[in-house]
Formats: C-alpha cells, structure tokens, sequence
C-alpha cells in the first residue's frame, strides 16, 4: 500500500506549495468573516412505536419499587461459600430462552 508524503508544511502556518495539498486542506475557501448568517432550523425527533414502548416501559420500572431480596441474596451467598449450590441447567436455559422471547416482543 503506498502513502503520499505530504509536504513539510503541512498541519502547521508553514505555506504550501502544492496545489494538490492545498486544495485538500481548504486554503483556498472564502474566510469565515465573510459568511451569510442564515436563521437556525428548528430540529425534530421522531420515535419509531418501538422507542416510544422502550420509553413506557422504562417509565414503569422506573416507578415500580424494586423488591427485598435480601434474604434470598444472603441465602444464595451462603451457599455458594459453602460448595452447596448447585445450578440447574435445564432451568438456567428455560429462563434464557423466555427472555430472548420477550426481547422479541418488545
């Protein structure tokens, strides 16, 4: 693959000599003191029914008060820092496989 060297000046106030370069970096373009100053465009948004529903249900978890599981917690930690638990496989994949299918319906 080869690589154009470009000019010593270039990045920096050096001048170019180029005219290959100096077009690319716009030495040429009218200075910004000149330019027209046009009326701002109003910007607009709009939410496919996907994100408008995304946004429902962030708005009901938000305002659903999250569960104590604390003494589950303790119960699994305890546990698992005596070699007890055990994970059951079949289970584990059922609850995987129900999220993938409602990740779908959303």
């Amino acid at each position: 693959m080869a690589i154009d060297k470009l000019p010593v000046g270039f990045g920096s106030n050096a001048p170019l000599t180029n005219n290959k370069y100096k077009q690319s970096v716009g030495t040429d373009a009218a200075p910004a003191s000149t330019a027209t100053t046009a009326t701002p465009k109003q910007d607009s948004v709009t939410l496919t029914p996907q994100a408008q529903r995304l946004s429902q249900v962030q708005q009901s978890l938000a305002n659903t008060p999250a569960p104590d599981n604390s003494a589950r917690l303790e119960a699994l930690k305890k546990a698992i820092n005596e070699g007890s638990y055990q994970v059951d496989s079949d289970r584990l994949a059922a609850n995987i496989s129900r999220f993938e299918q409602d990740l779908e319906g959303i």
